[in-house]
């Protein structure tokens, strides 16, 4: 049995943001996602630790013989190593607004 695997990244400015659309076939399923790197363009560099860390976690939303997935489209937002401050309040406001558990 014979197993086909394909996977692709298009890094394109879409007018405000640098995002990439990630594609995947396996199996005769295809999958797609996008990812906001930021506002600047994303360096060779960054692709490739993009790429080797990142990509076996993404959450592709799989199409099976044209019929979309149950599930919503996932995006993620590539966090900036240049704005701390910003992601410790949104990590401290992300906390406040879980639910306590009884």
């Amino acid at each position: 049995m014979q197993v086909i695997t394909s996977s692709t990244l298009t890094v394109l400015h879409d007018g405000q943001f640098w995002v990439g659309i990630c594609e995947h076939v396996e199996e005769g399923r295809y999958g797609a996602c996008r990812i906001v790197f930021g506002a600047t363009e994303p360096t060779d560099t960054e692709i490739q630790e993009f790429v080797l860390r990142r990509w076996a976690g993404l959450d592709f939303d799989f199409v099976i013989d044209g019929a979309e997935a149950a599930r919503p489209c996932s995006h993620m937002r590539i966090p900036s190593a240049a704005n701390a401050r910003r992601a410790s309040r949104s990590s401290r406001r992300a906390s406040a607004r879980r639910p306590s558990k009884p």
